[in-house]
């Protein structure tokens, strides 16, 4: 019995299917089909009923689940310890993106930590906090940059700084958007980014507090389209303040004076792993291009 086999098995329960599980594996559906029929011949039971609906776990597999997993954690603990006895962090870090590298600082994070830890790899992965939050859960990604609340409670986050927010439109619309209601607002067309987006939580929460809602024109949910929908004419929408001010100095856009809460700019990972010693690495080196204290009391106690 092999540890890949172990991990096969533990994937396969998550997902319950052998498509869904070969994908986060990277490996194929055969592969996948053989580790599991070699692990059920070795071990001498059934651990999944084939069904119509994907792969259910008997009850021998149900039981020897949580062994399964708990041993992978021991060899993962193991792994670890043995690298830090040669003090050289080895391994690659996948990092989910939710907006452009300037704002998230990669490029200090990425030299301080090349500089510190030459064999860590790094791998950033755009996305958006939406997409990099299931990504996380399912091992997908390492860490992840997330915007807005993060109460999910298999997730781990520290706040890196509170963005402030603005309404941007079209530049040519400044002169009737001097000083707007609420209600008038609602009724110009809006560039909406996706409901699992911090955004989108304060445009609706302000349209709400003011009986009204916003009318969609169209869905952005990249940073980079939603700033050209809006500089083009198609809506207003909801950015960080910087990029509108930036935007309006040089004529693209009009900052509406409207004041909105700010977001959360977090970064993420999965409890469990909160104390694996190459997000410990990255962790440490991003309190420092951030300008935090996060202590070891603060980082265990999540």
């Amino acid at each position: 019995m092999e540890l890949y086999h172990l991990r096969t098995f533990v994937t396969v329960a998550e997902e319950g299917h052998l498509t869904r599980a070969s994908e986060r594996l990277f490996t194929s559906q055969p592969a996948v089909s053989a580790h599991i029929k070699a692990l059920e011949e070795e071990l001498g039971v059934t651990l999944f009923e084939r069904t119509p609906r994907g792969m259910q776990l008997t009850p021998a597999g149900d039981r020897l689940l949580a062994t399964a997993r708990t041993t992978l954690a021991s060899a993962n603990d193991f792994l670890h310890q043995a690298r830090s006895l040669h003090h050289e962090l080895i391994g690659v870090v996948r990092i989910g993106l939710n907006t452009d590298a300037r704002f998230l600082r990669l490029i200090p994070l990425q030299a301080a930590l090349a500089g510190r830890h030459p064999q860590l790899e790094l791998e950033f992965m755009a996305g958006s906090t939406g997409a990099n939050v299931p990504a996380l859960r399912i091992g997908k990604l390492d860490a992840s940059f997330v915007s807005g609340e993060c109460a999910d409670p298999l997730l781990a986050s520290w706040v890196l700084c509170e963005e402030e927010l603005a309404v941007a439109s079209p530049a040519a619309w400044r002169d009737r958007l001097q000083a707007p209601e609420v209600a008038e607002l609602a009724r110009e067309p809006w560039v909406f980014t996706t409901e699992d987006c911090a955004h989108y939580g304060v445009m609706r929460a302000l349209f709400e507090s003011h009986g009204c809602k916003p009318r969609k024109t169209v869905l952005a949910n990249q940073e980079d389209a939603l700033a050209a929908m809006v500089e083009g004419g198609v809506g207003l929408g909801i950015m960080r303040r910087e990029l509108v001010e930036a935007g309006q100095a040089e004529g693209r856009l009009h900052l509406v004076p409207i004041t909105l809460p700010g977001v959360s700019l977090r970064f993420a990972c999965l409890k469990k792993r909160a104390n694996d010693p190459l997000l410990t690495a990255v962790l440490a080196e991003l309190a420092i291009v951030w300008g935090l204290q996060i202590t070891e009391e603060q980082r265990e106690a999540v």
